[in-house]
């Protein structure tokens, strides 16, 4: 029912649910936008009309007032795996028109829980006030879909919890018993509806694997159409022989891979990115099936513990507590991390943003050197304290990165967008500290600095970089682009108004601009307001 005419319409008195009208649609395609008109009938798109808009029985209609009508954006690299359950609206993620969210990143996901590990998630995730009711990733399906969540999810099976489930925190290669064990553990989370198998190679456990498991993994999620994706084992001075693990791995099995949130930590290594690209592109080349994404800032966020060497973490967090508590095990320490600095420590580059311990909960915003500053400690010593004190649960914002860089990336045609980040709130439970504005603003930064202040490229060619894109690249059945028949997923916003008012260091806000968000075929925000409304769904492998 795609109407060109603006009259003669075949569409007249239809009864349709809810019907959007003048706005200036950006098919997800590419394809230059084009004024008119969309219908919506259940959860699907049942009308598309260019032009003058018909007259139609409708239930609700949406005035577009000359705004961009696109597909709900896809959120390829996401971490709200237990947020979306503590706090289902999203709202951090429906305010930036994000309708679909693919969790289990970086070797982190909500299943499968057991042993050492399980008892090591519910203490870190405490503050949320969930109920772990679930051990696998069905039971896992189950609890979101009865929370009822705002976005779809999607979810990889996380290495870490694979690993963390059969040998728990220990640094050594499994035995062919144990690597059997994770095998079916994976087969089971694939059954159940998993996309693929995530890594997080600087991570416990995961830092402990080597390429031969991972391979094996690999090779098992690949026989079942998953896709590999990895944060690699070093973005810094370790990026190449990294990045050629990751390739090696991919080589090796055939898989589908994505590259996660490529760039290079580090002003030595900056320009490496352009390396890593080109790796890529010979492999596309080859008819290779590889994706990468980023978001729009030069800060990473990560756990200040990330930068321990990995015998400290080795036993999970109370052996690291135990031997961060020992003055002769910290002298140790310090001699590593200096040695790893190589004369750039970082501390006037780390921003600390949540810091669970009321000695230091309100120094959020401030970077770590400020802060010894004002203790009249030295940076090492303050580094260690806030471990300690916050017994390993501290966030940091780490300003690494080069502009150039980023924009080399999120340029590139086959670049995804993402947020990096859980979802976050302004009030309640998401609240806590000085989160990165990468949690709020990633998709509406995205279009203001590379369409409306860079100039960069045309509002089509982002729209497509956030939706069809992805959505192909993840198998998102009739989704990603405005279509008849497909899924009601979209997205009405002011080019003019949209963006991200976050600072680093400052109480988050909600982005500007974003009007109205549909998800399956649910209005959850109307003119800039949610509505309480959630239409979010489990998006499982066998039927997304």
């Amino acid at each position: 029912m795609t109407h060109n005419s603006p009259t003669g319409w075949e569409g007249h008195g239809e009864d349709v649910d809810v019907f959007i009208t003048d706005a200036w649609i950006c098919d997800g395609t590419g394809s230059s936008p084009q004024k008119g008109s969309v219908s919506v009938t259940g959860d699907r798109i049942t009308g598309i009309y260019i032009g003058e808009a018909p007259t139609l029985q409708c239930t609700k209609i949406i005035r577009g007032e000359g705004k961009i009508l696109a597909p709900g954006f896809v959120d390829v690299h996401s971490h709200s795996d237990y947020t979306v359950l503590a706090a289902p609206e999203s709202l951090s993620k429906i305010t930036q028109g994000i309708t679909t969210e693919i969790v289990g990143n970086c070797g982190f996901s909500a299943f499968p829980l057991s042993g050492v590990l399980r008892d090591d998630e519910i203490t870190a995730h405490s503050a949320l006030g969930i109920e772990f009711s679930w051990t696998n990733a069905h039971e896992y399906f189950e609890q979101v879909e009865k929370a009822k969540p705002a976005v779809n999810i999607a979810s990889y099976v996380g290495h870490r919890n694979l690993r963390g489930c059969v040998l728990g925190f220990e640094d050594r290669r499994p035995t062919h018993t144990e690597l059997k064990a994770m095998i079916r553990l994976l087969a089971e989370a694939f059954e159940a509806g998993a996309i693929g198998i995530s890594t997080g190679l600087i991570y416990i456990p995961g830092l402990f694997a080597d390429s031969e498991e991972l391979c094996a993994l690999t090779l098992e999620s690949a026989k079942r159409g998953g896709i590999y994706a990895s944060h690699i084992r070093g973005e810094g001075d370790r990026l190449l022989q990294a990045a050629e693990e990751f390739f090696t791995i991919v080589d090796h099995t055939g898989t589908r891979a994505q590259y996660s949130h490529l760039k290079a930590s580090g002003k030595r290594n900056w320009g490496k990115v352009d390396v890593v690209l080109a790796e890529i592109e010979k492999r596309l080349e080859r008819g290779a099936h590889i994706g990468f994404d980023r978001y729009p800032y030069t800060a990473s966020s990560t756990e200040l513990s990330s930068l321990l060497p990995s015998w400290v973490v080795e036993g999970g967090r109370a052996a690291a507590l135990r031997r961060l508590s020992d003055s002769s095990m910290r002298e140790r320490i310090a001699q590593e991390l200096e040695d790893d600095f190589r004369g750039e420590a970082p501390w006037h580059d780390i921003l600390l943003a949540d810091i669970p311990h009321e000695s230091y909960r309100h120094y959020c915003g401030w970077s770590l050197a400020a802060l010894a500053e004002e203790l009249r400690m030295r940076p090492l010593d303050l580094f260690f304290e806030l471990l300690v004190a916050g017994e390993l649960e501290v966030w940091i914002c780490h300003f690494t990165m080069s502009e150039r860089d980023m924009d080399r990336v999120l340029s590139h045609p086959l670049c995804m967008v993402c947020t990096d980040a859980e979802s976050r709130a302004t009030q309640g439970v998401l609240a806590q500290g000085s989160p990165h504005p990468r949690a709020f603003g990633s998709f509406p930064q995205f279009i203001r600095r590379y369409v409306v202040e860079q100039k960069n490229m045309p509002i089509e060619e982002a729209i497509r970089k956030m939706t069809q894109l992805p959505a192909q690249a993840f198998q998102l059945k009739d989704r990603g682009q405005i279509a008849l028949g497909y899924t009601a997923d979209l997205v009405l916003f002011d080019l003019e108004a949209i963006g991200d008012p976050n600072e680093f260091g400052k109480p988050p806000r909600y982005a500007t601009g974003v009007e109205m968000v549909m998800v399956n075929g649910v209005v959850e925000i109307e003119n800039g307001v949610p509505t309480d409304a959630r239409g979010g769904k489990v998006l499982r492998a066998q039927n997304r």
